[in-house]
């Protein structure tokens, strides 16, 4: 695994999927009681969140307010059951990228599969400085009201509130400390969840892309000047041993990106179901704390939605790319210097093009595919929700 650690992750990275217990390869005896111990935490903090509804008086705004959280940590424990339940998968998908390295012909491509890995780490250390500003912004919105009394104090002190509503059975003002520290614990750990899950898959698109450019730099010398000069038998063996390679590359390429999506197919379209119900009800909460001017509400909704949207966008712009690389091989294959190759030759371009001409593209199941367009009819979907539930509220 020297590959995958030293191109692909970062030291943090690694530290964080196995004290997660989601580092594939760890073998140790301490990884099941570690996932046994995170799931009791998640889901019984999603069981007090739920438990609002028995001992609170029901309507929209505690609706709102409940599965603002709960419906993202829904998304959050789905994401951790997939990476346990499909670590082999994932495994698998190390196993992959080593062979992949294996095809490497020279320091060109050395060099583009390097960049694209080093690509991964870039983005992975970016998706780390977001999520510990927003860290740091959660904790300051928890801990404001104790903060300004000792900068700026009133006459009285301010009153403390919980960011997460919950039914801890005990009194708020009495306990609220110890609370406020377990919701600062767990919402970090579903934090540090998602962060991992995340930095996973945007390694194995990296990877992808890598790939699919290896493909379209050896299409781009499929036709060496030198080849041109020698004899026809010569010609032909060399030019239709590029296609070959040309092929392989593009083979591997389309197959990591399958497996991947394999693997993840199913748990990832009910996350993205859960996603839409999800940004819909954070928008709503967003547009009422404008209209009663609530400026935590605000506060919290509006990172929320924020973390929604980017999470949506990448994985629909990822997908978009794949679809481009994919396109750009077709295109590389229609513009080369064909006409100059021999006849058999020819005839591997034409197999290659209507392999590449086929949109290739990643699905979850049989809803979503990944492209740019996608990510606005899910917004609209969303704002579509929001407008009715504002509606059903204002009657």
């Amino acid at each position: 695994m020297r590959i995958i650690e030293k191109h692909y992750y970062i030291v943090l990275h690694i530290l964080l999927l196995k004290a997660l217990g989601i580092w594939p390869h760890d073998k140790s005896r301490l990884v099941l009681l570690q996932r046994v111990l995170i799931i009791i935490l998640t889901a019984t903090y999603i069981c007090m969140q739920l438990l609002v509804f028995i001992t609170s008086r029901y309507n929209l705004t505690l609706f709102i307010k409940t599965m603002s959280f709960v419906f993202p940590f829904t998304i959050i424990i789905i994401q951790y059951f997939t990476f346990i339940l499909k670590s082999k998968n994932i495994r698998n998908l190390h196993y992959q990228i080593q062979e992949d390295w294996k095809i490497i012909r020279n320091k060109i491509e050395s060099e583009i599969i390097q960049k694209y890995a080093h690509y991964g780490q870039f983005y992975i250390t970016l998706i780390f400085l977001y999520a510990s500003i927003t860290a740091i912004v959660i904790i300051f919105l928890q801990l404001y009201p104790m903060i300004f009394d000792i900068v700026l104090p009133l006459d009285e002190p301010r009153p403390f509130k919980l960011i997460i509503r919950m039914e801890y059975f005990v009194s708020q003002e009495r306990y609220f400390f110890t609370k406020a520290l377990h919701e600062l614990i767990i919402a970090s750990l579903y934090g540090l969840i998602i962060l991992a899950t995340a930095t996973q898959l945007v390694i194995f698109i990296i990877h992808s892309l890598g790939m699919f450019k290896i493909a379209s730099h050896r299409i781009r010398h499929s036709i060496e000047d030198n080849v041109l000069y020698m004899s026809n038998m010569e010609k032909e063996r060399a030019i239709c041993e590029s296609i070959m390679q040309v092929v392989i590359a593009h083979r591997k390429a389309m197959k990591f990106a399958d497996n991947m999506m394999l693997s993840l197919n199913a748990p990832y379209c009910i996350i993205a179901i859960i996603a839409v119900f999800s940004l819909s009800v954070n928008l709503f909460r967003f547009v009422e704390a404008i209209t009663t001017k609530n400026i935590d509400d605000l506060a919290i909704s509006f990172l929320i939605t924020v973390i929604h949207l980017l999470y949506m966008f990448v994985a629909s712009y990822i997908g978009q790319k794949i679809i481009d690389y994919n396109n750009e091989i077709f295109r590389m294959i229609y513009n080369t210097s064909w006409y100059l190759m021999p006849v058999p030759s020819q005839k591997l371009i034409l197999f290659l093009m209507q392999k590449a001409g086929k949109e290739f593209n990643l699905k979850l199941g049989f809803l979503f595919v990944g492209k740019i367009e996608n990510f606005t009819t899910l917004l609209n979907n969303a704002l579509s929700y929001v407008t009715v539930m504002y509606s059903a509220h204002n009657q």
